[in-house]
């Protein structure tokens, strides 16, 4: 399953669109426990819209096994607020549901639609961003290093670029703080430093490398917006900034696959629960 939700969820870094000739001013709430049909070229069944946040919409379904990863569907929400239509793409299945994308451009909402923040295990770099520290410039021909010489035969403008680019050199290394992931979403992230690393201040921007299980790293500027102590060091909210178009849909499709995840984890806990209690 998980093999060809991989590749379904690069539809969604190239945007999903709603078949729809009008858009719908409706609350996403308004959708949820709404009856809901669902079909494909050659089948439809109802079941139940038991879940929408971000980019995910699930649906209760006793008929799941009719449908695979990938199928396009179009589905009706017979919703309290009226009769709303949506063609999507399946994403994810299990025991009585499955899971489709929710294109954010579906409907126009009566409030702002939040990105979900989900929880990681995760890493990350940071470097924090020396504002108006004085630069020393160097001309464009700069004299090379020259290992057979010693400081005595090197003069002036060769000892102090060699000096400036070793204290480049110094800075890189120890700048670097090393950060552990514990919450993301399209707007911020949480994490946490340990108690002997440096403390961060809010309002501090810091130049960002983020592990997030994708093809590279996420590349931004995170703005510290809360600090707290904690007992595995301080927890830190910071807000996301300077991210590019293309590493914010790759970001979107991560927390997509981490919402179904989540999303199928508890109904799984819940399905559990209830066995236990009838029996």
């Amino acid at each position: 399953m998980m093999r060809l939700f991989f590749f379904f969820l690069g539809q969604l870094t190239r945007g999903v669109r709603a078949d729809l000739s009008t858009k719908e001013m409706i609350s996403p709430k308004a959708l949820v426990h709404s009856r809901t049909v669902v079909e494909k070229h050659d089948y439809v069944t109802t079941g139940i819209s038991i879940y929408v946040e971000g980019d995910l919409l699930g649906i209760e379904l006793n008929e799941y096994k009719r449908f695979e990863l990938g199928d396009s569907v179009q589905m009706t929400f017979y919703s309290p607020a009226g009769i709303h239509r949506l063609q999507s793409t399946i994403i994810g299945k299990d025991e009585g549901s499955i899971a489709v994308i929710f294109p954010p451009r579906a409907f126009q909402f009566v409030e702002k639609r939040e990105s979900p923040r989900v929880d990681v295990t995760a890493t990350g770099n940071l470097r924090l961003q020396q504002e108006g520290a004085e630069q020393i410039t160097l001309a464009e021909e700069r004299p090379q290093w020259n290992h057979a010489m010693s400081p005595d035969e090197l003069d002036d403008d060769e000892l102090l670029a060699h000096l400036h680019e070793l204290n480049g050199e110094h800075d890189k290394r120890s700048d670097k703080l090393q950060i552990a992931l514990r919450n993301i979403s399209l707007s911020g992230v949480g994490f946490v430093l340990e108690q002997s690393s440096e403390r961060l201040s809010v309002g501090d921007t810091l130049e960002a490398e983020l592990q997030v299980g994708l093809d590279g790293a996420i590349n931004c500027d995170l703005i510290i917006v809360r600090r707290e102590l904690q007992e595995d060091g301080f927890y830190y909210g910071a807000r996301l900034d300077s991210v590019g178009e293309k590493q914010r849909r790759a970001l979107r499709a991560f927390i997509l696959r981490e919402q179904v995840g989540l999303f199928y984890h508890n109904r799984n806990k819940q399905n559990k629960n209830k066995s236990r209690s009838n029996g």
